[in-house]
This record gives structure tokens, sequence and C-alpha cells, in this order.
């Protein structure tokens, strides 16, 4: 699908319609703008959508698998707590300190909420855990992060062993430099219940940081389950990045989790020396999203797509995992929207994006749309027709279905798929709100159902 423009709207006959169009392509419009103001450039380069969209191909063509509705590319081995990240639910992140010595110029910490105050004081990780695994029923995963949990080291192997103790199903992660990590220290996170260590690498920071951060993972394979190395994508660093998953498949190290590179709306200054910009069409629906990573860096995910195939050419054993910015924002989305529990129809929970999702069609497009749905026996809570405004809301995969059996998205003028989720007003109560609009193309009347995890959920074409 592709995002509703003004032009859109201009091609609609009734005043009425265009304006309801032209407001949600306002909004985009308007996230544009905004974005500009923190003074890091627009990217500019015409050509990277079609470069990224044939390398995503290719990735899949060498054995990699789309997740969470295209938002993450895997292949090989995957962490449970990355194939668990996609609703977030029964999975935990939290930590004992914000302090961290090493002042990474993307760091997005001092976008976290209680930034000033949890980097001198300790958070009490033990009573966060407890509530919300009692507000959820378990926990099915928890991640130890920061900061960097290592300067509490006897923080981090009694969060190892609490968590072991209550949850003893649940995986175990921690996210760390490996600041002053011993041997010894990895054997006693792995004795306590580790079953996992993130240990992140800055290529950009020199051979001498990144043969530190791999001798930490040498130390960290001998002793823990799992060791994965996650790091943000910096575009520009090609070489560096071949020659890091060269060393770690050697190290013996699980596999490497490529994160997109973002912009954390401060400290411009840094990218702007880089040469870095920011993509210009961030999110595919523009939403107040709660990640603190914030704004994605374009030519971040091609070159991560670039070092995956290239992996996979090599025939690498790493497991691999691309991961977007919006892959990091959908927890939030089925959260808010209850994972699609809440009926609306003919409203329908998207098992690819978590929003809840509805056809639009106006004008005469509306009476034809209306007429075929009729005609193909829709049930009546698939559809309606409001004829005196000239407007038709339609189960989405009703009205692809429609569409298909006359030809495809050409039968109409424009198919409008309309975005909406559940949010909470000045008195707590709960409303629903539309924040987005898409036109529909013919790969989305034709694309199969999910299948895998994503099915669980209430898989369907949309």
């Amino acid at each position: 699908m592709r995002p509703a423009t003004h032009s859109d709207a201009a091609a609609l006959a009734a005043p009425a319609h265009r304006a309801y169009v032209g407001r949600l392509a306002e909004e985009r419009e308007r996230l544009g703008e905004a974005i500009a103001r923190f003074g890091v450039p627009l990217d500019d380069d015409a050509g990277r959508a079609s470069r990224v969209a044939a390398l995503r191909e290719r990735v899949i063509a060498l054995g990699a698998h789309e997740r969470n509705g295209g938002c993450a590319l895997t292949a090989g081995a995957l962490s449970p707590a990355c194939a668990r990240c996609a609703t977030g639910h029964r999975s935990i992140s939290t930590f004992a300190t914000l302090a961290c010595p090493r002042g990474c110029w993307f760091c997005f910490n001092p976008n976290q909420h209680d930034w000033d105050r949890y980097r001198d004081s300790a958070k009490d990780w033990r009573g966060e855990l407890s509530a919300y695994a009692e507000a959820t029923g378990g926990i099915d995963c928890a991640a130890l992060t920061g900061g960097e949990p290592l300067l509490l080291a006897d923080e981090a192997l009694a969060f190892c062993a609490w968590t072991r103790e209550r949850y003893p199903h649940a995986h175990i992660r921690m996210y760390t430099s490996g600041l002053g990590a011993t041997p010894g220290l990895w054997a006693q996170l792995a004795a306590a219940g580790l079953d996992e260590v993130r240990l992140s690498v800055k290529v950009d920071e020199g051979e001498t940081a990144v043969a530190e951060a791999l001798g930490h993972v040498a130390a960290a394979v001998e002793a823990v389950p799992a060791v994965i190395v996650e790091m943000p994508v910096i575009p520009g660093t090609g070489p560096a990045m071949e020659r890091l998953l060269s060393e770690l498949e050697r190290l013996g190290a699980f596999g490497v989790n490529l994160l997109e590179l973002c912009f954390p709306l401060h400290n411009a200054a840094a990218f702007r020396e880089r040469g870095l910009r920011l993509a210009r069409d961030p999110f595919r629906v523009p939403y107040d999203y709660g990640y603190a990573g914030a704004l994605p860096v374009a030519g971040s995910e091609e070159l991560a797509l670039e070092l995956m195939a290239r992996a996979l050419e090599d025939g690498t054993a790493l497991g691999l995992h691309w991961c977007s910015l919006e892959n990091k924002n959908t927890a939030q989305i089925w959260a808010q929207n209850n994972g699609g529990a809440l009926a609306v129809p003919p409203w329908r929970f998207s098992s690819r994006t978590f929003f809840y999702e509805a056809a639009r069609a106006f004008g005469e497009d509306a009476a034809r749309l209306a007429a075929w749905l009729r005609e193909d026996g829709a049930d009546d809570e698939a559809w309606s027709w409001d004829e005196e405004a000239g407007v038709v809301l339609a189960d989405p995969a009703a009205a692809g279905a429609a569409l298909m059996r006359r030809g495809g998205a050409g039968a109409l003028g424009r198919l409008f798929v309309a975005s909406a989720l559940i949010e909470r007003d000045e008195e707590n109560r709960r409303v629903f709100r539309e924040v987005g609009l898409h036109v529909a193309e013919e790969a989305d009347l034709t694309r199969a159902p999910l299948a895998g995890p994503a099915a669980e959920e209430g898989a369907d074409r949309w």
C-alpha cells in the first residue's frame, strides 16, 4: 500500500471526501515538516527505495523470512526474545541503572522516562517484574538493560537468580558492552540463570575498541548459552561490518541483530558531521510512538540488507536478524489495540500491522463496491454503505476479494485502507481513532495469508 496523498484527495468529486483524505495526507506532511526542523538533512536519494526493495527480494530468495509484517527479516537461529518482541506479550525489559560511561553519539537513553533519576539511583526492578507478572499472568522473557548493567554487577547477578527462581521457564537476557566482565563473571551469570547476552560492538570507534569487544564475545561464548551482538548499522561502515560478521562466526556467536540506526532527537551535530540523513517518510502510519529510538536514519536498512545478502551467499552459520525501528513500535500498537480483542466490524485487526484496518471507497467507487459486495453475499457485518454520504466502509479482506473477482485493483478508481487504534482520552475512556490512510495496490490484494507465529494472532490477508 502507498500513503494517500493530496493528489488522491483532489481526484475525488465530493468536497467531504476530498477533505477526509486531505486531512490524513496533511498529517503525514506535517510529520515531515517537523522532522526537517531537527537540523539533520532529509534523505534525497531517489533510488534508495527501489534498491532496498531489490535487496529485500534478494535476501528472501537466499532463505531469509519476513517477520512482523515485513518489519524484520531473519535467517537462521533467532532468539526467543526476538520472536516474542512482535507483541511483547509476557515480555519485559527493565534496568537497575541508566548510568553508562560510554556516551555513544546515537544513544537514545536520555529519551527514557526518569533518565536523570536513574543515572544516580538504582531502580526497584523486583517490584516492577512482580507487578508485571501479576498483570499478565507470568513472564516468558525478561531482560536487564541499561545504562550499563555491569556497573552494578551484583545487581545483574541478583536479577538473573531472582528471576530464574520466580519464573523458572522464563528466557533471561542481558544487554551490555561487556564493561569489566571476566570469564568468571560470565560463568557466574550463566549459573544464576542467564540464557543470553547481547553485546554491543562499535565499529566506528576503531580497531582497538572492536578487538576489546570481540574479546568479551570470545569469553562469553565459553559460558553463556547464547551470545548475540546487537548493534545499529551505521551507513558507511560496510567493510568493517563484514569483517565483524566473519569474526563473530569464527568465535561461535549465536547471531547478530542488525538494528536500524536512529536519530534520538538530540545531538544533531554528530549526525551531520558523519554525513547522515533522516528517512524522508519514516513510518508506515504516522503516530506518536513511545519507543525512545525516535527517527530512522536513511541508508541503515540498505546496508543491513547488503550485509545479510553477502553473509547468506557465503553460507554463514550466524543467525541474522534485521530489526527496523518500526519493528520496535509494533508491540505498542498490539498492546493499545488489546491484540485485536475488541470487535469493531467492519474494521479488522491486522495480524501484519496490529492496527485495526478498514477499506473505504467514495462516490462512484463506493456504489460500485457496494453492488459487488452485495453480489458476493458478503456478511452484513463485513460492510456498510452510507448511500447519502457516498461512502462504503468494509472489511478490507472482503473488499479485496471483491476487486480480485473483477480484475484486481484497477477495477476501482481507488480503494483506500484506513488504519485506526485505541487510545485513552482525557477522562481515561477508550476511544477509537483513525490515524492513517493508504491506497491499496495489486500486491495488497493478492498476498498470501500469514503463516507461523503471526497466524496465531489471527492471520488474514491484511
